[in-house]
């Protein structure tokens, strides 16, 4: 039996590679290596990558008699190939020894090479030979047995190497740096380096280093040696070498070690902020969006290495972005660029429509529709889906949102549209998105007339939509470069919740997959220097319903995370798309007027246009989704990421998000505080039609259909209209300013007790009262009494110990001037 024979060396080294398998052959034996010829164990080493002294017939065949079938593809040795690239060139044994020495890695017998691998390879061997001896050939060479180079020819190889870089003694240019450091072979990390090796091989780096600088780079000598003229004597191009200069760097400074003017230098300097205004244009959200899929990443490189990158999508094709760009610049009287330079700035992650992995979805049905129809009519490039045909101008507020006395009208795109028509036939098909049971693209079909009309009224009432998107877009890139240093700009986005893989699981698993909520946000802020940042978050929770209660739990630890970045922070400006089961809601608009109350911060809120509220949240919930996808794929047999607190846990550890982890439990604890409060509620009428809503006081919101001070704000009531302090806004050993019936003073207490029933706090007086404390101190006392809610003025969250031992008490003069004002109008109007 298979069983009693013992296990080759392979299975050792390979665990998941079971021996004696008759898959292939049906022979069970144990071979030893001795038993092989020399070239047979030679190659079964080499492509096993170790000293073994047995293997069985099943993986001698695998990795001797069939190895050479099942090569197909480039071995890629240089790892130069994005993908895969089928190779034309078997590697022989005799082949494999002739670079034993050349190249820092073996190359395998049996595998193959490509065209451009075959040609690299023979380049290094030419080069070795040129540094060692110029006038050997291959032939005359045997093969090296190891490749750790002996002590004694250290020196030998040193003086090579030296000789290699002294030969030209010229200016300097980057292309003889390369050209020196490519023939120094001796730089070139080798394989099984002993210590004496590694010893030697880091002594002969010092000396080519030093050759380098010696005889190339000329340390020795002053910057000013460095000149442009060396280079390049157009100068355009010396302008573009400039801004090689380190960022951190003066304009003396450049001045200085590229023997330039200052004058040079500044537009150097010049030039690479406008190259950036570029690149920055292409990643504004009023032109491009993130894509939230998984898979909608791109491999760029930064520095050294390659990360991947989410990609961004242009909402635009490259003419019309052109256009846009260059009114932008004339408007803020920057340079303009040429459309081929503008073109090639464009960032790799930001991939046009169309391009290999753009699966766009959930793109604006109001826009889609208008393009489908146009599209029927083998119109596709039209920018703004004939508006410019009714109003006077696309940009102007009147216009696009009702219409002024000078707009063409509907009549003049009609009689547009007969004409554009007027060779098409009488029945005209279309593609059309319906939402009637669910959402669905059907196939319409309508006679020219009621094809034209159908059109106008859609281009009619897109016009409204258009402008509010493009207005809070604009709006929300504003807020996000003028962001104050007492603000933060909060965006978020549920992200499609996260479906647990296992590798190799079983075939049930599939329909019981578990599932982890995931709530990302992209909170942008101002660094004391005045520059912006923006910090990734994400919370993750085993609470599946995606409900304003659950926001307002997911927002405690981010708020007191961002209050622990930035402890001047004041105020939250919220943006999210607006769904309305999350928050675009009455309950939402209740708890805005209560987030001063609830977390210590002011807030607004503003909501993107419906179906356009893609926001970097996507990119983040994609990521995420990627990187623990990936992760629990690795993992075969232990650590599977299997449940939300796994992943949070994984999360933690490697991913650069910051993570917060929300049970249900403590969602459903939240939900029994802000019960009542949600009640309450009262909606919000025309709520589809604001964007905009700011609170003014426990009860109010102010609401507008455009985000921005110069917008037209209406009031709304969304909670009962009472001054009176909440109840449930407080718990146990809170501290509370309230008015002492007894006396008309209001004071600070401590809450030691809560009396549900009569909705009543027992507390405990804090000495003395409340301005005579504000200035001194207070301490606290066994004086006790039951307090109404009526007579609570407000909830005291920064009161705080005046040093670590001290029992005296003292709180922020904000939330003084609060209760002060407060106590005043409670007195005025005689409560």
């Amino acid at each position: 039996m298979a069983s009693d024979i013992p296990k080759c060396c392979v299975q050792l080294l390979v665990p998941n590679c079971a021996c004696h398998q008759t898959c292939y052959i049906k022979d069970k034996k144990l071979i030893l290596l001795d038993d092989l010829t020399e070239s047979e164990q030679r190659i079964v080493k080499l492509r096993i990558q170790c000293d073994i002294k047995t293997i069985c017939a099943h993986h001698f065949y695998i990795y001797y008699t069939s190895y050479e079938k099942r090569q197909t593809v480039c071995c890629d040795p240089f790892s130069k190939h994005k993908k895969k690239i089928k190779g034309h060139y078997k590697i022989s044994l005799n082949f494999s020894d002739s670079f034993k020495c050349v190249l820092p890695f073996p190359l395998i017998p049996g595998k193959k090479l490509c065209s451009r691998c075959l040609n690299e390879v023979k380049n290094a061997l030419e080069c070795n030979n040129e540094s060692v001896s110029p006038d050997s050939d291959l032939e005359n060479n045997p093969p090296c047995d190891s490749p750790v180079i002996p002590d004694d020819d250290w020196e030998t190889e040193c003086n090579i190497s030296t000789s290699v870089l002294s030969c030209n003694n010229s200016t300097f240019t980057p292309t003889k740096v390369i050209h020196a450091l490519e023939d120094v072979s001796v730089i070139a990390p080798v394989k099984n380096l002993t210590k004496s090796s590694k010893e030697g091989r880091l002594a002969i780096f010092d000396k080519v280093i030093h050759s380098v600088r010696q005889n190339i780079l000329n340390e020795s000598a002053s910057h000013s040696s460095l000149k442009l003229d060396d280079y390049s004597n157009d100068r355009k191009e010396r302008y573009s070498l400039l801004t090689l200069a380190p960022k951190s760097w003066s304009s003396n400074q450049v001045a200085s070690y590229f023997n330039v003017s200052n004058h040079a230098a500044k537009k150097s300097s010049q030039l690479k902020q406008d190259i950036q205004r570029i690149i920055d244009f292409y990643n504004s959200d009023e032109y491009s969006r993130q894509l939230p899929g998984m898979k909608n990443v791109k491999s760029v490189k930064q520095g050294n290495k390659r990360v991947k990158v989410q990609k961004r999508l242009l909402l635009l094709n490259l003419n019309e972005l052109y256009a846009e760009y260059k009114k932008q610049s004339s408007v803020l009287a920057y340079k303009t660029f040429g459309f081929s330079l503008f073109a090639s700035k464009r960032p790799a992650n930001v991939v046009t429509v169309g391009s290999s992995g753009t699966h766009s979805v959930c793109v604006c049905v109001y826009h889609q529709n208008v393009k489908l129809m146009l599209s029927a009519l083998h119109i596709h490039d039209e920018r703004h889906c004939f508006m410019n045909k009714i109003v006077c101008s696309v940009y102007n507020k009147d216009c696009m949102m009702d219409r002024c006395l000078s707009c063409p009208g509907e009549g003049s795109l009609r009689d547009f549209l007969l004409e554009l028509t007027a060779e098409e036939d009488d029945d005209i098909s279309y593609k059309k998105w319906t939402q009637t049971d669910g959402t669905k693209l059907e196939t319409v079909t309508e006679d020219k007339e009621e094809f034209i009309e159908s059109l106008v009224k859609q281009i009619g009432n897109l016009t409204k939509h258009h402008y509010i998107a493009r207005c809070q877009s604009a709006y929300f890139s504003r807020c996000k470069s003028e962001v104050e240093s007492d603000s933060c700009v909060l965006v978020s986005d549920f992200s499609e919740n996260f479906a647990f893989v296992i590798q190799d699981a079983v075939q049930g698993y599939y329909w019981m997959t578990d599932h982890a909520t995931l709530l990302p946000f992209m909170a942008y802020m101002k660094n004391t220097d005045g520059s912006v940042f923006n910090v990734s978050l994400c919370v993750i929770s085993n609470h599946m319903t995606h409900d304003t209660f659950a926001v307002h739990a997911f927002l405690r630890p981010v708020l007191l995370y961002l209050k622990t970045i930035n402890p001047l922070l004041k105020k939250i400006v919220y943006w999210t798309d607006g769904a309305a089961s999350q928050y675009k809601n009455k309950k939402n608009f209740a708890n805005l007027c209560c987030h001063e109350q609830d977390f210590g911060l002011a807030a607004e809120w503003h909501f993107f246009a419906s179906c356009h509220g893609k926001s970097a949240c996507d990119g983040i919930g994609g990521t995420l989704k990627r990187l623990a996808r990936l992760a629990s794929l690795q993992r075969h047999s232990t650590n599977q990421i299997t449940t939300p607190m796994e992943l949070f846990i994984w999360a933690k550890d490697n991913v650069d998000i910051k993570t917060f982890y929300v049970s249900s439990d403590e969602v459903i604890r939240n939900q029994d505080l802000i019960k009542k409060r949600m009640d309450e509620a009262t909606p919000v009428r025309g709520t589809r039609g604001f964007h905009s809503y700011i609170p003014l006081n426990l009860f109010q919101v102010s609401a507008s259909p455009l985000s921005g001070l110069d917008s037209e704000f209406s009031t709304f009531d969304v909670l009962p209209n009472r001054s009176l302090f909440s109840f449930e806004s407080c718990n146990v050993n809170d501290y509370i300013a309230c008015i002492y019936d007894e006396d008309g003073m209001w004071y600070v207490a401590k809450i030691s007790k809560i009396d549900v029933v009569n909705q009543e706090y027992l507390v405990n007086f804090l000495s003395p009262d409340g301005e005579s404390g504000f200035r001194k101190g207070f301490k606290e006392t066994n004086e006790q009494a039951m307090m109404r809610t009526q007579s609570v003025l407000l909830k005291i969250n920064s009161i705080h110990k005046t040093t670590v031992r001290s029992r005296m008490l003292k709180f922020n003069q904000d939330e003084f001037d609060k209760i002060c004002s407060k106590y005043t109008q409670r007195m005025a109007d005689g409560n």
